[in-house]
């Protein structure tokens, strides 16, 4: 994983999509237009429900990024559709309206039912308030209290719209750097005068419309501490590496890691382990995310607490422990093998 030291011209550009969420249309797309170097027009939005753009980030002059800033449509005419939009968004900034701070509860809510594995940030934008008289307001009773202390939400004041994507580069780094992946959440206050040049913008926040539940899908979070247990149990013969992360040694293909709370899968080629050509891109670049998904089947199981989710990283544990290239699925080989290929 590459380090805030490592030169630039060594590091490869780094690529994610952040969406952007919130009541308040004039702030997300005027934030759009601010920060993107390409954009869509921005009747997609109103057309499809959702405009996408291209950010060109440099973070500390050695990491470089591009952000696909997906601007969603949260009124009450595209509620049913948004969060379709939300798959493979690894950041989301929500844009809350000091008139309907609640909001963040029920965005909160809505995010983590569908992507619980997710890093958030609030910003909430001040016109005729100031961040204590918010605070003291809203963010001090109980439903308010009982998220932030349980999820470690940091509270902060920022100046200026890229101090957002800082933070964001920032938690990403860290992840690559220490291979824990912990949820971010971050409640950001900024003035309006500062978070846009001109004052023309107007706060006309919609209320918060509920995606139809038939329309997604709700996602439970891995129970990890109940899937450990059993890993044990069975002894699956695998390196437990950390509270979140299981090494899985294959003789044939090499190995894999499989982060528990997703149940993500990534892959260091075997011509990697021989090679160790430090020089290497594809060096550089391992470990490789794997996709391994589940079938249509629901599944079950009589054991509390333990569903289908626990339930397929457990098969994923077995068949990468004892896969070759005659058991495992098409799909799977054909990854490991276009990964086995020296650049």
């Amino acid at each position: 994983m590459n380090s805030l030291e490592t030169p630039l011209l060594r590091n490869p550009l780094i690529k994610k999509k952040i969406c952007i969420l919130g009541g308040t249309e004039n702030y997300k797309d005027e934030f759009q237009k601010k920060l993107s170097s390409n954009s869509l027009p921005l009747e997609n939005k109103q057309n499809i429900g959702v405009n996408i753009s291209k950010i060109d980030f440099s973070f500390k002059k050695y990491e470089k990024f591009e952000f696909l800033l997906w601007n969603i449509d949260c009124r009450q005419q595209r509620a049913y559709l948004r969060t379709i939009f939300y798959n493979g968004a690894e950041a989301i900034i929500i844009f809350i309206s000091e008139t309907k701070v609640d909001q963040i509860l029920y965005y909160f809510n809505e995010i983590q039912a569908r992507i619980p594995s997710i890093n958030i940030i609030f910003c909430i934008i001040l016109e005729h308030f100031t961040r204590e008289e918010i605070i003291n307001r809203h963010l001090k009773n109980e439903d308010f209290n009982s998220i932030i202390k349980s999820n470690n939400v940091y509270i902060d004041e920022i100046s200026e719209p890229l101090e957002i994507l800082d933070q964001i580069c920032s938690i990403f780094l860290k992840r690559n750097k220490y291979k824990e992946m912990e949820n971010v959440y971050i409640i950001d206050f900024i003035p309006l005068n500062l978070l846009f040049d001109h004052s023309d913008v107007t706060d006309e926040c919609n209320d918060y419309y509920e995606p139809e539940r038939h329309n997604t899908n709700i996602i439970r979070a891995i129970n990890t501490e109940q899937l450990i247990k059993y890993i044990l149990n069975l002894n699956l013969k695998v390196q437990i590496e950390s509270d979140n992360w299981i090494r899985v040694k294959n003789k044939e293909l090499g190995n894999f890691s499989i982060y528990l709370k997703n149940g993500n899968v990534y892959y260091y080629p075997k011509i990697c382990e021989k090679c160790r050509d430090n020089r290497c891109l594809k060096f550089k670049k391992a470990p490789f995310f794997i996709c391994i998904e589940a079938g249509e089947s629901a599944g079950w199981t009589n054991i509390d607490g333990f569903e289908q989710s626990e339930l397929l990283i457990i098969t994923k544990i077995l068949a990468l422990k004892e896969g070759n290239e005659n058991n495992l699925p098409k799909s799977v080989l054909k990854q490991i093998k276009n990964l086995n290929r020296c650049e």
